[in-house]
């Protein structure tokens, strides 16, 4: 079985008309939500996340509407029917993943020169030694923290539970409140750090990217 990554860029806004009519079909309280940012880059991976998602339903053959998204009590949003969905977003690129198989998060994180070592305190002394050991430590960071942000937004407890909870050094399997995640990292897009993380073994993941 495979998932799909489903995922976009944004190197420029997008034409004005063409915003627009990709804002319209959605829900009102989306067009809101959008409408509130201050960063055009956020309101195009609030936008574009939403028509990922769409896309990657109707390629599962999944009926599925935002009206219909339902939020969990952490906020996680979710959909009726068995198929799990997760969105992330960093710099000027959204990803989409979405399975009816299995339970499923993403993390993706611009990789950019940043005094990581301000982080120390969300990683173990194992993980923190793993990255300042590797041939290239701020890409061993920005790895290790995909991992951890990917697992956490699988569970689904997100910024409730802190990174420190979780080991993920050179790991293929990362356990949380004792259920199993299986990570994967991607190398599919240049300049950005990528995990995904499922609660089934052996997923292969494939990439498309969705224009605009």
């Amino acid at each position: 079985m495979a998932l799909t990554i489903y995922y976009a860029t944004y190197p420029m806004p997008l034409p004005t008309a063409t915003f627009q009519a990709l804002l319209a079909p959605l829900p009102v309280y989306m067009q809101k939500k959008i409408g509130q940012f201050r960063r055009w880059e956020d309101a195009h991976a609030g936008l574009l996340g939403k028509h990922l998602l769409l896309a990657a339903l109707k390629a599962c053959g999944h009926p599925g509407a935002l009206d219909q998204l339902r939020y969990s009590g952490f906020g996680r949003p979710f959909l009726e029917g068995g198929i799990d969905f997760n969105i992330s977003h960093a710099g000027r690129m959204v990803a989409c993943i979405v399975s009816p198989q299995a339970r499923v998060g993403i993390d993706v994180e611009a990789i950019r020169p940043i005094p990581f070592e301000d982080f120390k305190g969300q990683f173990s002394e194992k993980e923190w030694d793993s990255i300042n050991s590797a041939a290239d430590p701020l890409k061993a960071f920005y790895a290790c923290w995909t991992c951890k942000e990917a697992v956490l937004k699988a569970d689904g407890s997100g910024l409730h539970t802190p990174l420190t909870s979780l080991e993920v050094a050179k790991k293929n399997t990362v356990t949380l409140n004792g259920r199993h995640w299986h990570v994967q990292e991607i190398n599919a897009f240049r300049d950005y750090a990528c995990h995904v993380a499922t609660d089934r073994k052996g997923l292969e993941v494939k990439v498309e990217e969705v224009k605009f």
